[in-house]
């Protein structure tokens, strides 16, 4: 895999959350509070943050008109490696270019990463879609970036988890998601979870993207993880913080077989 860019991103805050009551809902519609803690936030770190995530939003814009990709999975190889955040920011990204619409979909509906990180949990979901409880429209809701909607993760019961992702319902999810939106970003499990669910969400979706964890994941746990998703692997985001400069910082490869 050839390295086509690569970029540093300050993000404050890495593991810090908006507050639910400042995502206020209204109408269907999540709200956006800038904090700053936020990576996206409007001070100095987060607009240096935005310009990176810009780059990444640009790589995928690029596979987008050459190659017709139009869903994206993020993964990681293990757990707590920065997937649900960099999902999100990345949707804000496109939101603030305002050209392309963006659906992002909290797939990972056991931890729920994008759900608490926008206040959702209450809200209706893909789980609810799958269910057959609900129909598109009222598990896609909307937010203050009028080209960005969210789809939260839901909330199924528990014994239901196993199966939810069998079937034709999540194939159906997408096709419905087509007709909507230009680009469609979902956050998943993790490869190393003993679940179905990514091998099931990802034979519907045009690539995947794996988060990196620098200094946490193994060599022998990317190499599995690659092994694995290598047919669909679009490329690597990388992802490490430095404690003692408070800072967060992405690197971004995109694999040339997928943007010439």
């Amino acid at each position: 895999m050839s390295s086509l860019t690569e970029f540093n991103a300050a993000a404050a805050g890495k593991k810090a959350e908006i507050d639910p009551k400042d995502a206020a809902q209204r109408n269907g519609q999540v709200h956006f509070k800038a904090d700053p803690l936020y990576p996206l936030a409007l001070d100095h770190s987060s607009i240096a943050a935005a310009e990176y995530f810009g780059v990444m939003r640009a790589r995928l814009i690029s596979a987008h008109t050459k190659s017709g990709i139009r869903s994206v999975i993020i993964t990681s190889p293990e757990k707590e490696e920065g997937k649900s955040l960099i999902c999100t920011n990345l949707a804000i990204s496109f939101g603030r270019l305002g050209r392309y619409r963006v659906l992002l979909v909290d797939g990972d509906m056991r931890v729920r990463g994008v759900t608490r990180l926008m206040g959702m949990e209450e809200m209706p979901g893909l789980a609810e879609y799958l269910e057959g409880n609900q129909n598109f429209e009222q598990v896609v809701h909307g937010t203050d970036f009028p080209a960005v909607s969210v789809a939260a993760a839901g909330n199924p019961p528990e014994e239901n988890l196993p199966t939810l992702l069998e079937g034709p319902r999540w194939a159906q999810f997408l096709e419905q998601a087509k007709q909507m939106f230009d680009l469609i970003i979902i956050d998943s499990v993790p490869v190393s979870a003993p679940l179905a669910d990514l091998e099931l969400m990802s034979a519907s979706c045009d690539g995947v993207l794996l988060v990196v964890h620098l200094r946490k994941t193994t060599r022998e746990a990317l190499a599995i993880t690659t092994e694995r998703i290598s047919r669909k692997l679009l490329g690597l985001v990388l992802n490490n913080t430095e404690h003692q400069q408070h800072f967060d910082y992405y690197s971004y490869y995109y694999s040339s077989r997928k943007a010439r």
